[in-house]
């Protein structure tokens, strides 16, 4: 009988640590690309978030400005501060958790010019706090900065500085 060529045993460790080291890689490529997945998933929910608080602050303005003859004022007594959403929240306007989906847990920036007369429009620019490329505006007014001088009413969702979806 003839005689059988086996692997050497060295032959047979070098396999098996090649196996061992491509099934690892092949094991991370898959966490990335779910763990990516995952990540956008719930950036994409995030925003959801934010614009469902967005229209619910968008709706609390209008409320106010029906009762108080105007949008909160950006310098005088009843100014809006982006930290708190007052005088909003402390007239019982807004409830919402807005703060909590953005960065900084504020506003970016507000803003009620007077070009319509006092206080007869408004802008709110926030940020996403789980992807800061991603900015919301909430809006009543042509002179949001992030609305590039276009009329704006309702919320607005923005990307890199390029506008990707309107009101409802």
């Amino acid at each position: 009988m003839g005689r059988v060529d086996t692997p050497s045993t060295t032959a047979r460790i070098a396999r098996g640590t090649i196996d061992t080291v491509l099934a690892a890689a092949l094991l991370y490529m898959i966490y990335l690309i779910g763990s990516s997945a995952v990540d956008a998933a719930n950036r994409r929910t995030q925003l959801r978030l934010l614009v469902a608080e967005a229209h619910t602050l968008y709706d609390a303005m209008h409320v106010y400005s029906e009762r108080n003859h105007g949008f909160p004022a950006t310098y005088s007594e009843s100014r809006f501060d982006p930290e708190t959403f007052d005088p909003l929240r402390k007239r019982g306007y807004y409830e919402g958790s807005i703060s909590s989906h953005l960065y900084n847990a504020r506003a970016d920036a507000y803003d009620s010019p007077d070009d319509l007369g006092p206080n007869r429009e408004f802008w709110v620019e926030l940020t996403l706090k789980s992807d800061p490329s991603v900015r919301v505006l909430v809006a009543r007014s042509d002179d949001a900065p992030i609305g590039g001088g276009s009329w704006r009413d309702g919320v607005f969702v923005y990307r890199d500085g390029v506008l990707e979806s309107g009101p409802r």
